[in-house]
């Protein structure tokens, strides 16, 4: 029987006044999906000695609650930025809020958005107003069909996108019919060809797009069907810390053997 793996995210806090002189930073963050709270721990030492710390120089990390952000940094990286303006809060102490002086900053900004503050006077010396839309409608990606998954991540132009609004669904709905568009198809039909893709949760789908936007660039050759395929295999059987040796392995080896330009539509599996 399989274990259902787990989304593990961890705050770092740096042990005491003089390491956080020295490094220049109070916490670090750091997430991780895995069978086992063992083995996502295990990663973030990996990934904290990776990134040049010394484990010495934290405090026993502490499992928060996974945030719900767009900003939220890479998996498997030791992140040193996101805790700048965060900390355990909450009820339960577990949930990264915004410190009180960022909360603060944060809400006057919202404040001076609200009240027009900073938007140029017309001629005749009253501010305008246009009249900006009402909140758009939001929707999470989580629950949307999977090609749609897929797209979305393809819009967020590397950031990780949690949800998307009105115009961002009618941009995913462009491209899903864009059959003129061989790289955004490739990668529609490969992802559905491949089954660890097929179920893979909204971060690694992520990170698989943007592993195959730096493979197989917008403005480069498009390569054939298969190959988009084998790359997504390999990609998805690679250990989480070879993956960036992979792309660029892969990356090498289209940029001195190009693949040829598909002047039709991208080539259909039957299945």
């Amino acid at each position: 029987m399989s274990i259902k793996q787990e989304e593990y995210s961890f705050y770092y806090k740096v042990k005491n006044e003089s390491a956080r002189k020295r490094l220049g930073f109070k916490a670090g963050f750091f997430w991780y999906t895995a069978k086992k709270q063992s083995l996502a721990l295990s990663r973030g030492e990996l990934a904290m000695d990776a990134a040049g710390f010394d484990e010495a120089d934290f405090a026993r990390p502490v499992r928060v609650h996974f945030p719900v952000e767009n900003d939220i940094p890479p998996e498997g990286a030791f992140d040193t930025k996101f805790c700048e303006n965060r900390e355990p809060g909450g009820e339960d102490g577990k949930t990264l809020t915004l410190i009180p002086g960022a909360a603060s900053a944060v809400k006057s900004d919202e404040t001076e958005r609200a009240d027009g503050a900073g938007t140029p006077a017309g001629e005749n010396g009253i501010q305008e107003s246009h009249n900006p839309p009402a909140n758009p409608q939001l929707t999470v990606v989580a629950t949307l069909p999977f090609r749609h998954r897929v797209l979305a991540q393809y819009i967020g132009d590397g950031e990780y996108l949690y949800h998307v609004d009105t115009d961002q669904k009618k941009e995913i709905a462009c491209l899903e019919m864009d059959t003129q568009n061989t790289t955004v198809q490739n990668l529609i039909l490969a992802a559905e060809n491949v089954e660890p893709f097929k179920k893979a949760i909204e971060h690694d789908i992520h990170k698989a797009v943007n592993a195959y936007k730096q493979v197989f660039p917008v403005d480069g050759k498009v390569p054939e069907l298969c190959t988009t395929i084998k790359f997504f295999k390999e990609w998805f059987s690679a250990e989480h810390i070879n993956r960036g040796l992979l792309i660029k392995e892969w990356a090498e080896r289209l940029k001195n053997k190009p693949a040829p330009v598909k002047k039709t539509g991208p080539h259909k599996i039957i299945v």
